[in-house]
């Protein structure tokens, strides 16, 4: 009885336990589970509810979340007309819900971006950006944490500002990843994006998955050593995959062949050998074919030389000297190695698709450069395309440098980067900076396998003596007043690589978007990645297209943009909505305040008429640019606290030519501002100049447009071959009365040639070049009750041998007499009236001197509606301008404009 007893209680304890299991089962797992006092709601698939075990041909409807939300069942009837209707709530049912890699419920939202790679898989890399992360967050997620001296931040953006170092990583905007920690002593800094199609602001709904893919990974980690010294070490890595090899097969850093790359096997190979310096058109490429050939190894290990079994190059072009053949001035000499020949077809031990490895040993001499192509390595319409191999260093024209150039052919997989730094702060008053690195461009050698995930491939970089480039620079300076010093030394190599090519989506690779024979880039970059940015304008665009480019600046003017609106100085109501043709310094009205920038003063020292501040070129931004080596040292001393003196020397030379920039230079610079006598500016700088290298560059001609124009080519003239020059200018800006300035400047640039007049002759240069010019204008303000009154003067003139863009001598004078006038009436509208005159006399030749007089009228209305500040004008502008040429008739400009600008207020 009492076992029966215990029994029943037991049994009723049962059901109990499972009754209330079973209202708990109604919540299903949305109160979680409880371990160890924490809450978790990882999956645990669907339960059993008792309730639902009811053996009714009625269907049973399991509460979900309309029940629970809204107590709202599937068969009850509605009626809202006591309790009226809700309606859904977005924000309660939208979104999804996530779990994390170990099933644990990440929470319900919107998946913002997502980027997972899995192998081997087709389409194995996945790449995601909702809308939202544009529209929600601006194109920037960040996670971060921190706890006393520890602090890290995770983030994801589109037009990410990030630098590693300015000769490994630097760009504007990096769309990728970027991991921060810092501590007191430490900091680390990790770069991740997939450069093929990188997603940009947002992606389709699907995402975008891709087999074939470039990525970029990289980073920087520094350490704090004492109080004064900082070491730094540095990594970056672009690499080719493709998502059907294995997980860890093969070394991912060298890269991995495409799909479309290991389709088909090499037909053929074209090795190109020409004049590294053609411009002298002698001691060129010297080509010894006795002692060259080419080694082939098989997939078996098997290895034969071509001339063991008879299989020479197809030699094209050249000139037949005693043992060699030389390729001089724009002569070129081509090899052509084709597996389809009888030759080898006949003679090889094995077909070309079981072919793992080629090299060539090639002995050459003098000034070569060595470039190979292949019918695997071509452009969009199939054209080959030559890359950069080898080149000789220096200008030997004498055999001198006879050697064995060996490399293995491969098409480009990856780019390596690794180097250091060293920072060293105020000790003992100097400070120090230096960085080291090395890069590497890997090769693969591609044959056919029906193995998509075959990772197998002979991998190469370089050549056999130099299979990688290094860059290295060094700055050291001090100051101790009155004195200081700054020393530099810099070598680049010309093969210094941080640029990779980008595969598309079926790994096809467009090689002729990349560098050219004559080493500029070509028009269209889509297939290339730069790690260093071009912008010379330091804006948020790139200057230079290319694949990870979100928008490309087409319009590039450093330093011409002082007050940082985005549009050029010289030419400030042009502004891409309305265009304006006229630069500013000969704008009517506008000129009175602007000068030419031939007016600019400053330190030009790679001598090619160009102040550096004001520079642009299609190059990477590096400290230095590639190719060069050399130092440059100066001290100076503050002979007074606004007077300063410094001398120096630089010697910059070409790696790979016999071209230099040996200059010896002095500088005195004067600024003094004082309360009675105005500002007074004085530059005078000489220099001694030995220079032959061309520094051309692309340059903002102030007639173009934002809208439509870009920068154009600008060739340096070369006035520094053998030159003394000299550079002076001077400006002073004066106040005698209340609202009366006086401004005059001065500006003269002497190139004084030291070659003789056969040299001169054959570079085109006279004995004396120069700019002359300076600069008087006045004006005065003058308030008579409201009326506003500036009468005002300007006189140009200038006599010049060259401008900034061109070599057209000059002699002029321009005189220009103002007068505006401004009065307000009414409230908000205020009447401007204005009249130029203007003589221009052109002092070598009469027949374009002409006289010109502009009036305009103005009228301005300033008001206030529907929450804008509406600025609306009306006005008419005349310009009636005489010639002195009779075959010239007077020309009369009329303009006519009603104008409505809307604002902030701003």
């Amino acid at each position: 009885m009492r076992m029966s007893h215990s029994a029943v209680l037991l049994t009723l304890g049962l059901l109990i336990g499972i009754a209330d299991q079973a209202r708990a089962q109604t919540y299903g797992n949305r109160l979680g589970v409880q371990r160890g006092g924490r809450t978790t709601f990882e999956p645990q698939g669907a339960g059993v509810l008792f309730d639902a075990l009811d053996p009714a041909v009625r269907r049973w409807y399991i509460p979900q979340e309309l029940y629970n939300e809204y107590r709202w069942q599937q068969w009850e009837y509605s009626n809202y007309a006591r309790q009226h209707y809700q309606r859904y709530v977005d924000t309660a049912l939208e979104g999804d819900y996530f779990y994390d890699f170990f099933g644990n419920f990440v929470g319900r939202g919107w998946l913002i971006y997502n980027n997972d790679q899995r192998q081997p898989l087709q389409k194995g890399n996945q790449l995601f950006k909702d809308d939202r992360f544009r529209s929600w967050f601006s194109n920037v997620v960040i996670a971060s944490d921190a706890k006393g001296q520890y602090h890290y931040a995770l983030t994801i953006a589109n037009g990410l500002r990030t630098t590693l170092t300015p000769m490994t990583f630097s760009k504007p905007d990096f769309d990728g990843v970027q991991f921060d920690i810092a501590t007191d002593k430490y900091m680390l800094t990790a770069l991740y994006s997939r450069l093929s199609e990188s997603g940009g602001a947002s992606t389709f709904a699907e995402g975008i998955n891709r087999t074939n893919n470039t990525s970029l990974m990289g980073g920087r980690t520094t350490v704090q050593i004492g109080d004064f010294t900082t070491l730094g070490f540095t990594f970056v890595n672009a690499h080719q995959s493709n998502t059907l090899t294995e997980g860890f097969g093969g070394n991912p850093l060298t890269g991995e062949l495409t799909v479309d790359q290991k389709a088909e096997a090499i037909a053929w190979i074209e090795v190109l050998l020409s004049d590294d310096s053609p411009a002298d058109n002698e001691g060129g490429a010297a080509f010894f074919p006795a002692g060259s050939d080419i080694v082939i190894t098989y997939l078996d290990g098997t290895q034969v030389r071509g001339k063991e079994i008879g299989f020479e190059p197809i030699i094209e072009g050249g000139f037949p000297q005693e043992g060699f053949i030389s390729a001089d001035g724009n002569e070129q000499i081509r090899l052509r190695y084709d597996f389809n020949r009888s030759d080898y077809l006949l003679t090889a031990p094995q077909d070309k698709t079981q072919i793992r490895k080629v090299q060539f040993d090639l002995v050459l001499g003098n000034d070569y450069k060595v470039q190979v192509t292949s019918n695997r390595q071509t452009g969009r319409n199939e054209d080959p395309v030559f890359l950069l191999m080898a080149r000789a260093e220096g200008n030997v024209k004498d055999n001198t440098n006879l050697r064995v150039v060996s490399f293995e052919y491969g098409l480009p997989t990856a780019t390596s980067i690794f180097g250091f730094t060293a920072e060293f702060n105020d000790i003992k008053g100097f400070n120090f900076y230096g960085e080291f690195d090395n890069s590497r461009v890997y090769r693969k050698y591609p044959y056919p396998s029906n193995d998509q995930g075959n990772t197998d491939h002979n991998t190469s970089s370089g050549t056999s003596n130099k299979p990688s480039a290094n860059a290295w620079m060094a700055n050291l300076s001090k100051v101790a007043y009155p004195f200081f010093l700054f020393g530099e030394v810099f070598h680049m190599d010309p093969d210094y690589a941080t640029t990779v090519y980008v595969a598309e989506q079926d790994g096809f690779i467009d090689y002729s978007s990349g560098y050219f024979e004559n080493g500029d880039p070509g028009n269209i970059e889509r297939f290339l990645v730069d790690f260093v940015e071009d912008n010379d304008d330091q804006d948020r665009i790139p200057d230079w297209g290319r694949n990870d480019a979100l928008v490309t600046d087409p319009a590039v003017f450093p330093g011409w943009d002082e007050n940082n609106d985005f549009i050029p100085d010289y030419n400030q109501n042009d502004n891409g909505r309305v265009i304006n043709l006229i630069p500013d310094y000969e704008e009517p009205f506008l000129r009175q305040h602007v000068e030419r920038p031939e007016f600019l003063y400053g330190i030009d020292a790679n001598n090619n008429t160009w102040i550096d501040r004001f520079e642009n070129d299609n190059h990477p931004d590096f400290p230095y640019q590639r190719d060069h080596r050399g130092f440059n040292v100066y001290v100076g001393a503050h002979l007074a606290p606004q007077l300063r003196l410094t001398v120096g020397h630089l010697r910059d030379e070409l790696i790979t030519s016999d071209q230099r920039n040996y200059t010896y230079y002095g500088m005195l610079t004067l600024d003094i501002d004082h309360a009675r006598w105005g500002r007074l500016r004085v530059m005078e700088i000489t220099k001694s100049i030995k220079d032959d290298i061309a520094d051309d560059l692309l340059q903002w001609n102030n007639r173009n447009t934002l809208r439509d124009d870009r920068n154009v080519e600008v060739i340096d003239p070369m006035l520094g071959r053998d030159t003394w020059y000299n550079g002076f200018f001077i400006g002073h800006t004066y106040k005698p009365i209340a609202d009366l300035t006086i401004k005059n400047l001065l500006k003269y640039d002497l190139w004084h040639q030291r070659l003789d007049d056969a040299a001169r002759a054959s570079f085109g240069l006279d004995p004396n070049e120069f700019f002359f010019g300076f600069v008087n204008k006045a004006e005065y303000l003058r308030e008579i009750g409201t009326l506003r009154l500036m009468p005002r003067w300007k006189s140009e003139f200038r006599r010049q041998t060259y401008d900034l863009f061109s070599r057209l001598g000059r002699k002029e004078l321009t005189e220009i007499f103002g007068l505006i006038a401004e009065v307000p009436f009414l409230r908000s509208t205020t009447f401007a009236s204005g009249v130029e005159y203007v003589l221009f006399r052109d002092l070598d030749d009469d027949i374009n001197n002409f006289q010109s007089f502009i009036s305009a009228t103005q009228i301005s209305n300033v008001a206030e509606y529907q929450g804008y500040v509406l600025t609306t004008q009306v006005g008419m502008k005349f310009d009636v301008r005489d010639f002195q040429d009779p075959g010239l008739k007077t020309r009369t400009i009329t303009e006519g404009f009603i104008t409505v600008y809307a604002g902030l207020g701003i």
